[in-house]
Formats: C-alpha cells, sequence, structure tokens
C-alpha cells in the first residue's frame, strides 16, 4: 500500500492526525487528510512541514498567524 501516517508535530510533541491518509491536500482552511473509505480530516492551520515518502510520513506544523 502507498498510503502514508500524517503527524502534527508542534516543538517535540508529535500528534497523530491519520494513520493511513491515502490523499493530502492543502486548502485555504489548513490541510485536508482522506483514507481509502473517504474519512477526511481539517488540520485547521496547518501547513506542510516535510513528506518523507520512504518512511511513509507526512508531518504537518502549526502555520504563522
Amino acid at each position: 500500500m502507498c498510503e502514508s501516517a500524517v503527524y502534527l508535530v508542534s516543538g517535540d510533541e508529535r500528534t497523530l492526525v491519520m494513520q493511513e491518509a491515502a490523499k493530502v491536500m492543502i486548502v485555504p482552511e489548513g490541510v485536508v487528510c482522506l483514507d481509502t473509505l473517504g474519512e477526511r480530516k481539517l488540520v485547521e492551520g496547518a501547513v506542510l512541514d516535510e513528506a518523507n515518502l520512504v518512511k511513509h510520513e507526512i508531518l504537518l506544523k502549526p502555520g504563522k498567524g
């Protein structure tokens, strides 16, 4: 499978947002994560920090503002 875990990273704290995201979209409100079953999670105010495709991890961080 090609899904990735999505984490919100703030300082040393790392919070799992979605275990197996199939799609990640940047939207004006933040970041939307979708899984293969259609579950949708919006992480308001977040921005993409890193996408590590080898580790199947996508790291988000709080946006500025």
